[in-house]
């Protein structure tokens, strides 16, 4: 149904609205994806301050003009969606891949990724499928405390052993005298 100027004005400001709030967008095009597919790949997303749309291509471009975004190729023809994400757009990439995974056909995929643009930057689609590799934050910080705790305790047993290593030397240094 077409929409008149009004309608598509909202549609640009919600859009705009969406670009600059957004950390990171990813462009898909999705095929034959059921509505219960959409729904629970949403639900997924809102966990990491993420949400799915499809958009309206022409009216999508001019939110990106307007929001001061580069211009994504891709959203001249058929059906485009977008994925923004506020905060945590690592788990949210990682939601997409495993979403794409589940809703793979044999070997071809119903979801394929455009671009994307992380921090008003363009992405190309193998740089968006690396973001899905970044460790998150918990896998980063258990990471770190990992390699603290090797570290205090190479410099515990450091310690033990020269306390040891002293003690030692000091009682072979009495009984020589005796």
């Amino acid at each position: 149904m077409a929409k008149n100027k009004n309608q598509k004005k909202e549609i640009i400001d919600y859009y705009t609205e969406k670009l600059q709030n957004a950390e990171c967008i990813v462009v898909v095009k999705p095929e034959r994806l059921t509505p219960n597919e959409v729904n629970n790949f949403r639900k997924k997303l809102y966990d990491f301050g993420g949400s799915f749309h499809v958009v309206k291509n022409t009216l999508f471009k001019i939110a990106l003009k307007n929001a001061k975004l580069p211009e994504i190729d891709g959203l001249d023809n058929g059906m485009n969606a977008v994925m923004f994400t506020t905060e945590d757009y690592v788990n949210a990439s990682k939601a997409l891949k495993a979403f794409i995974e589940e809703t793979k056909e044999e070997k071809d995929p119903r979801v394929k990724i455009v671009k994307g643009i992380l921090n008003g930057e363009l992405l190309e689609k193998d740089m968006v499928e690396q973001l899905a590799d970044i460790p998150t934050v918990q896998g980063s910080v258990a990471m770190i405390l990992g390699i603290l705790d090797q570290a205090v305790a190479g410099v515990a047993n450091v310690l033990q052993n020269s306390v040891q290593s002293y003690v030692s030397i000091i009682d072979q240094a009495f009984k020589d005298k005796n």
